[in-house]
This record gives C-alpha cells, sequence and structure tokens, in this order.
C-alpha cells in the first residue's frame, strides 16, 4: 500500500489493559485514564469510567475535552458472576440498576459509544431461555443509550476456553443482530475482537466476513492458546508478537487485507482500529504501544489488495 494506515483507518488504544492495576485500583483508574486522553496521535480510545464523584468529574472532563472519540466499556462490571442473560429477575434488576449508572457517566463523557459482552454462559438446555433474556436486555440497553447518541457494540466471545460466554460464536452474534434491528434497534452492532477469534475456533477470514454486515468496531490483540501452562493463556490480551502467541505481522497483515475487501477500512468510513493490548513484560506501556504501532504499520505496508 503507498497511502498510510491513517488514510483508511482511525487508530486507537484501550486504556485499562495498558493499566491493569486500574481494575482493582480506582484512584490508579482515574489518574492513569486522566493521563490517557491526552496520548498523542490518536483519534478513538476505549474505556471504563471508575466509580466515585471525584473521580468521575476529573474523568468525564478530561474525556470531554481530549478531542478524541470515546467509547465506553463494561470492564467494571462483573459479567462472569452475572450473565446479561440471566433470566432471574433480581439480577435482571440490579444490572439495570447499576448500568443506568454507567449509562449516565458515558453520556456526560461524549461517548460514541457503548461495548458490553453477554456475560457467563449457561448449560445447554438453559440457553435458549438465556438467549433471549439478552436478546431482551439488548433491546432495553440500546433503548437507553439512544436518547444520548450512543451506539451499543455486543462483543463475541469465545464459550469454551476461557471467558466461556453466552455469546458465543460470530454467526450466532449476527443472527441476534438480524432480530434486533427486525424489530426497530438501529443503533446496535457488533465489534470483533480479533484477539477472540482465535479463541472462539474460527478464522479470521470466517469471522470478518460473517460480522461485515453489522461491524462496528474493531479491536486488535493477540492470544496465547498452545501452553495452557502459560501466563497469559486465554482471554488475556498479551501485546502482538508475544512469543508463543497467535497474532503477529503475518495475521494482522491478513486481518488489514480482509478489512479493506469488506468495505470497513475505507477513505471515507475510516473505520477504527484500536490496540487492546498488555505491555510487555519488563516493557513500559509506551515501548510496547510504540512496538505494537510499529507492527501494525509493517503489516499495513504487506497488505496485498490494491485500493
Amino acid at each position: 500500500m503507498t497511502e498510510t494506515i491513517d488514510t483508511y483507518a482511525r487508530l486507537g488504544l484501550v486504556h485499562h489493559l495498558l493499566y491493569p492495576r486500574c481494575i482493582s485500583d480506582a484512584d490508579d483508574h482515574a489518574r492513569t485514564l486522566v493521563e490517557f486522553a491526552g496520548w498523542p496521535d490518536l483519534e478513538t480510545l476505549d474505556c471504563a469510567i471508575p466509580y466515585g464523584e471525584e473521580r468521575r468529574r476529573a474523568v468525564i472532563a478530561a474525556l470531554r475535552n481530549c478531542g478524541k472519540e470515546t467509547v465506553c466499556a463494561m470492564h467494571l462490571f462483573p459479567l462472569r458472576k452475572i450473565s446479561l442473560g440471566t433470566v432471574c429477575p433480581q439480577e435482571q434488576a440490579l444490572t439495570r440498576l447499576v448500568l443506568r449508572d454507567q449509562i449516565a457517566a458515558a453520556a456526560a463523557a461524549g461517548a460514541a459509544g457503548f461495548l458490553y459482552g453477554s456475560g457467563a454462559d449457561v448449560p445447554e438446555p438453559e440457553r435458549p431461555a438465556a438467549m433471549r433474556a439478552f436478546a431482551e436486555f439488548c433491546r432495553w440497553f440500546a433503548g437507553e443509550l439512544k436518547p444520548h447518541g450512543i451506539t451499543a457494540m455486543v462483543e463475541p466471545f469465545d464459550r469454551t476456553v476461557d471467558k466461556k460466554f453466552l455469546y458465543g460464536s460470530s454467526e450466532e452474534c449476527v443472527e441476534l443482530m438480524d432480530t434486533l434491528r427486525n424489530t426497530g434497534v438501529d443503533n446496535i452492532g457488533i465489534e470483533l475482537d480479533m484477539a477472540h477469534v482465535p479463541l472462539m475456533g474460527e478464522s479470521f477470514e470466517h469471522a470478518i466476513r460473517t460480522c461485515a454486515p453489522h461491524l462496528k468496531r474493531v479491536h486488535l490483540g493477540n492470544c496465547v492458546m498452545k501452553d495452557p501452562g502459560s501466563p497469559w493463556y486465554g482471554d488475556k490480551h498479551p501485546p502482538m508478537g508475544l512469543e508463543g502467541g497467535e497474532i503477529d505481522v503475518p495475521e494482522l497483515s491478513r486481518i488489514l487485507e480482509l478489512l479493506l475487501e469488506i468495505g470497513y477500512l475505507d477513505r471515507q468510513r475510516r473505520g477504527a482500529l484500536v490496540l487492546e493490548i498488555q505491555p510487555f513484560p519488563g516493557r513500559s506501556v509506551e515501548e510496547t504501544v510504540q512496538d505494537n504501532l510499529g507492527r501494525l504499520h509493517t503489516a499495513w505496508t504487506l497488505a496485498t489488495i490494491d485500493h
């Protein structure tokens, strides 16, 4: 490719994995997120807004004034313990109570989107009821987001390796999107995380082409599958290029080719490419980001589609 990747894509980063301590330390979360909002040379970012009024005021002000597209995520909700597909009325009520608070924070920050997964899977005989409950949740969630101009973005996860979430395969997520669209929900789509695709047992080509009609956002990262004894095994989002991982420059190049083919990367559309990675062991956040952005730019030069 003779043009730079920025001509076709809006590059971004995910906050919480670059600063993994923030999930358990709300003060560190707020401090690093305020700094992260000012990161140069990025057009978009993903984050979760911490609890606590004082922390929230500082974070929301930083996000509103950073000049970047902000997408919020459900990282602070215990999805492994309370599924968004729960059929328990008490859990459903608790979920909506917590998420109304999160929606208010996202709206105050001027978020354009809100990412979420389905939560823990259930045994197969109970799965159809859980899927119906999740569809109803999606309808409610999108409805709550719509007055604020926020798009709901469902993220497919693995069902058998690590997260073991209710949704699920690319096909199931697309079926859900089609069902919701047919009932009038128009502010919803799919955020496809490339680090999840190998864990889901799918090829990049299959996942990208299947999700293409509903694709709103793309995460780039890595996963380790071959060594169950590795501390990076499963959905830990190591940096791309980590030894033993599934994704490096060759895989990135193929991913970019496919995203060009489906029109997600385009001069007019400029779809978001957001790196969701933890730092390399023994290396700083800044060093890791520069390394992985370098791999992304190298992969771009190797892309073979001529546009």
